[in-house]
């Protein structure tokens, strides 16, 4: 299995964790980091926790003048986002020409079982598969493509980068973000949507759990267009009902991040878990459970408070 991630300085905790975690319930796994370059000590420390695990590891030098020109998003919340995000529309070209095949994993994740089905999927023909997330539907129309392909998260991607070669898919996702960059407001995640949203293969969200799969009104999300209902999700919804509790990927997208105070996410101690398996952040405490549960109490009190509204006012794009 190969699996690709990106980190900088500023991301190597989450980083070795999210590996300790693949590393765990994984075997012959070889990784390849994108950077711009760290420091000597957090190269040596992402080393040891790999090689402790029986993983390979490969540094993949990142070119920073080839995304200098690409535009980050000023939307509210994701300020915290680097230019690395960009490092995963270039993977097929920074990559050995003999890897054919890759999965990313975005370090705000946790891997805890085997990927192996994931890995076997198919991709013939196709450039990437990905989970699709409920309700995103508006984000097709902004980008210019139909709503019924359906808009994933990008957190986690097989990539066929023999299929991308043949096709030049870098080229053409570099020019895509050029030419609609004022369209853009999840940086490559637009990106990947609008260029490969008829050349993908849409997975359960059992291999890619993000936060907004735990929202009390999930039933209620969907894709509409003049009133109809084009997407319900139900083959996606009945699997997070399945397995929202016991996931193979559980994707921490949303802030509070389990490593921030007041995390509300159900699965935030498995972040914990993993990190106690780690060589240098065995150390790390899960943060005071009286105080995390009254920021969980708030939290469903908001969400409560939002789905009322909802029935009233129209103003969440996401319901159907």
């Amino acid at each position: 299995m190969n699996v690709v991630c990106a980190t900088d300085d500023n991301f190597i905790q989450h980083c070795c964790i999210m590996l300790v975690s693949l590393l765990s319930n994984n075997k012959d796994v070889n990784i390849f980091i994108l950077t711009e370059g760290l420091i000597p000590e957090n190269q040596r420390i992402i080393e040891e926790e790999v090689t402790e695990k029986g993983g390979r590891v490969r540094f993949c030098k990142v070119e920073g003048s080839l995304i200098d020109s690409l535009p980050l998003s000023k939307a509210e919340g994701l300020n915290h986002i680097s230019k690395a995000t960009y490092y995963r529309i270039l993977i097929a070209d920074i990559l050995p020409k003999d890897v054919e095949k890759v999965l990313y994993l975005d370090c705000d994740i946790v891997v805890d079982a085997s990927l192996e089905a994931l890995w076997q999927i198919d991709m013939t023909g196709k450039a990437i598969a990905a989970s699709p997330q409920l309700g995103s539907g508006y984000n097709c129309e902004r980008l210019g493509y139909p709503i019924e392909d359906g808009y994933f998260n990008a957190g986690v991607t097989m990539m066929n980068l023999a299929y991308c070669r043949e096709n030049h898919i870098t080229e053409e996702m570099v020019d895509y973000a050029v030419r609609n960059r004022d369209k853009l407001l999840f940086n490559d995640q637009d990106i990947l949507n609008g260029v490969l949203h008829d050349r993908s293969i849409h997975i359960l969200p059992q291999w890619n759990m993000t936060s907004a799969c735990y929202v009390i009104d999930l039933d209620k999300r969907g894709d509409k267009r003049k009133g109809v209902v084009i997407n319900d999700y139900a083959a996606a919804k009945k699997n997070i009902h399945e397995r929202r509790m016991s996931p193979c990927i559980i994707h921490y997208v949303s802030k509070p991040k389990p490593w921030s105070e007041n995390c509300v996410h159900p699965l935030y101690h498995l972040y914990y878990k993993y990190a106690k398996k780690t060589l240098h952040y065995n150390h790390l405490e899960p943060q005071d459970e009286k105080k995390r549960q009254r920021a969980v109490r708030k939290n469903i009190f908001r969400n409560i408070l939002s789905a009322i509204k909802q029935r009233f006012y129209k103003t969440d794009p996401t319901r159907m």
